[in-house]
């Protein structure tokens, strides 16, 4: 779906901050799955000058016994990784595509450092749907797709 000349450019309309919706797998049979829970929360930024930063966690992950943010058991660190996606680095926009190429400076899965990673977008309301192509695990494949919405923060008052 290429954008018309009536449309705002993805390029202008993507950049800002944004909170997730839901983040879903659809399997092939049609099967709908929750990664990170059904309640998962994140946020995405887009910035004008070219970078982003994705945040994604499970919810309910459990909180470690000392306060020391280096200081978690293997067995804590390990849960707290399975339940967080995070990546950031430079990003460019394909409007004769509608998609969004992720550079993946940054991230926790070290597998993506380097990657450029491509994510179809499809813009309703306040509204972002990002979208991957299908991924192919042995028999199964998947689609997923990650819904935010725009934040819109007010200024905080400063008081005298």
């Amino acid at each position: 779906m290429a954008v018309t000349e009536n449309e705002p450019v993805i390029a202008d309309r993507i950049v800002g901050s944004w909170e997730l919706v839901e983040y879903s797998t659809t399997s092939d049979t049609g099967t709908v799955g929750h990664p990170l829970g059904p309640d998962a929360r994140g946020l995405i930024i887009y910035s004008a000058d070219g970078f982003m930063s994705a945040q994604i966690m499970r919810r309910d992950r459990t909180r470690y016994r000392s306060a020391n943010v280096h200081s978690g058991e293997a067995s804590e660190r390990s849960e707290a990784a399975g339940g967080y996606l995070a990546y950031s680095g430079p990003y460019h926009v394909d409007e004769t595509n509608c998609a969004v190429w992720h550079e993946m400076s940054v991230s926790l899965y070290p597998n993506w450092i380097g990657d450029n990673q491509k994510r179809h977008v499809r813009f309703d309301g306040d509204r972002m749907t990002l979208s991957s192509d299908p991924l192919v695990f042995r028999t199964t494949t998947l689609l997923p797709a990650l819904v935010w919405r725009r934040i819109t923060l007010r200024p905080k008052r400063t008081t005298a």
